[in-house]
């Protein structure tokens, strides 16, 4: 049976139920509330907070506090030593591993049934993706993920990246249209992973590729061309280059699949022979689909992709994150996608209360069209009236259901490449670095450098003039804290979707000039503050830079 048809036959009904919920999208709140509460009484957070009394949805409101994940760690480090029924009834069979402001790793819980819960919603996205694309399950799904496991906890339950664990559970049905093994994934070395990745999807029929980071895709294509000679020839041999650093293990499980095709790269070559370039385009001729973020900062590397495969569609994944999924898209205008209004409870604070202290909560039938908001969401996971720290905007409705896109990290955080750095990462890392290496500093701020490969740039003043190789020594430590403060900064450098630091010296008198200026400009002198993270990517045009230390 074709796929795409299995697809379309099986999820048409759950569809249908879906877009008629979108009429009335309060009260299917109020079924998705009502069954999380009840579901989840009798655990130590329900009884805290009167769950088994709860009957409206004002009442939830007035009982139960928002909160943020530091309002909770202490019950999450509880449940990843094993302890039951905290948060859930439903015990975790994994965490969802995440930075967080503090620095120290977000364990967000992963139950059987809260994992059921997304991957319906993942069934729902696909359904109107093979509704639109029915020719994409004719050839092979090319899916860019991270590995499932980083570590364990203390109580042996895994951790890691919340896209490697639903890779590794996607349904049967899926899995056998998926160009790469999950194993190649797992490849630490990621030099060795992508070629591993590239070799084995470019000697495939391709017809959707699917990440979350548009840049991945970007940072894939810019390789093939330095690889292209012995990609090729280990598709002639059906092999993988021994020269790289692939563990044993993940070898005999990959080159069990591989085999010989002396057709597929002869045509490579004539490819590379006609156009004097291998790109996508050319080599993956029955390419659908582009499936990746659209919205917040990664719009820049959307405009790299035609470069790469010309005129294509893309659609949206929508307001996915470690926490919850939030949306789902269903065409490819925009990076809107509906509400999830049977998955997930939702709150929201208008962008412009996010710091007042009265703030209005609004629910979904209060928000309105052109407005960004903070989003608030009760999960199936055991999180309850949970400050995601995203800002969406809607987009408009579909029937009375709201189009969110999803707008950027917080107020107070950069997200490029997925890596959500926070103020608070930038000071820590800055200050232990400063401390180690006995250097003074008059300030310090980091902002974003955009380009074919972007990089944060870090402006400092020092009071003094330490010699060069202490200030690249600087560079250097807050490179290793940021790494170790967050996991995704880390991540995104290691797959070189952001490039490395530079350190910007800004000449003497820098600091207390631009302080001058502010404060005739209106701000406020006691309380002016040069911001250690800024999104303005021109901030540092406001000093003269007098030296720059690059790492590499």
């Amino acid at each position: 049976m074709n796929i795409a048809y299995a697809l379309l036959r099986l999820m048409a009904p759950q569809a249908k139920r879906f877009e008629e919920s979108t009429h009335h999208p309060v009260e299917s709140q109020k079924k998705v509330l009502h069954e999380y509460l009840v579901r989840n009484k009798n655990t130590e957070y329900g009884k805290r907070y009167n769950f088994s009394k709860i009957r409206t949805i004002e009442e939830y409101r007035s009982s139960v506090p928002l909160i943020d994940y530091e309002s909770i760690r202490s019950h999450v480090e509880r449940m990843a030593r094993g302890e039951r029924g905290v948060l859930t009834s439903d015990s975790p069979i994994f965490f969802g591993r995440t930075s967080g402001t503090t620095g120290v790793p977000k364990l967000i819980p992963v139950t059987e049934y809260s994992r059921a819960k997304k991957a319906e919603l993942m069934a729902l996205w696909t359904y109107y993706i093979s509704k639109d694309y029915p020719a994409i399950t004719k050839g092979k799904v090319f899916a860019i993920i991270d590995p499932e496991i980083k570590t364990f906890t203390e109580s042996g339950i895994p951790c890691g990246p919340e896209n490697g664990h639903a890779y590794v559970n996607l349904p049967s049905i899926i899995k056998r249209i998926c160009a790469v093994p999950y194993e190649a994934f797992e490849i630490q070395d990621y030099g060795a992973r992508y070629y591993t990745i590239l070799r084995i999807a470019m000697a495939q029929n391709v017809t959707t590729v699917a990440t979350l980071n548009p840049s991945a895709i970007a940072i894939l294509c810019q390789k093939i061309n330095k690889w292209k000679d012995r990609i090729i020839d280990d598709i002639e041999k059906g092999s993988l280059d021994r020269s790289l650093d692939v563990p044993e293990r993940i070898r005999k499980v990959l080159e069990q699949k591989l085999k010989p095709d002396p057709g597929r790269a002869d045509e490579l070559r004539n490819i590379l022979n006609d156009k004097k370039e291998l790109l996508p385009k050319y080599f993956w001729p029955n390419l659908q689909l582009i499936e990746c973020w659209k919205g917040g900062t990664v719009k820049l590397y959307l405009k790299e992709l035609p470069r790469y495969f010309g005129k294509i569609s893309v659609r949206d994944f929508g307001c996915l994150s470690t926490e919850a999924r939030c949306s789902i898209p269903i065409t490819d205008n925009g990076a809107a996608g509906i509400l999830a209004i049977d998955t997930n409870f939702y709150e929201f604070i208008p962008k412009e209360d996010i710091n007042k202290r009265d703030k209005r909560i609004l629910l979904c039938d209060q928000v309105e069209e052109g407005k960004e908001y903070l989003l608030i969401v009760t999960t199936p996971g055991g999180l309850y009236r949970y400050n995601m720290d995203d800002l969406i905007r809607v987009d408009g409705f579909f029937n009375r259901t709201p189009l969110i896109e999803f707008t950027q990290k917080g107020l107070n955080a950069i997200s490029i490449s997925g890596e959500k750095i926070y103020e608070s990462h930038i000071n820590e890392a800055v200050n232990k670095a400063a401390d180690r290496l006995d250097l003074t500093l008059k300030f310090f701020s980091a902002s974003v450098e955009m380009g074919d490969s972007p990089r944060y740039v870090f402006l400092a003043e020092f009071p003094d003039n330490p010699p060069p190789e202490k200030k690249k020594a600087l560079l250097k430590a807050v490179e290793e804290l940021l790494c170790a403060i967050n996991l995704e900064y880390e991540d995104t450098r290691q797959r070189q979707e952001l490039n490395s630091p530079i350190l910007k010296v800004v000449r003497k008198g820098g600091f207390e000039r631009y302080r001058s200026k502010k404060v005739k400009e209106g701000a406020h002198e006691t309380q002016f503050k040069v911001p250690e993270l800024t999104k303005e990517t021109d901030f540092q045009k406001n000093f003269d830079i007098e030296e720059e230390i690059f790492l590499d």
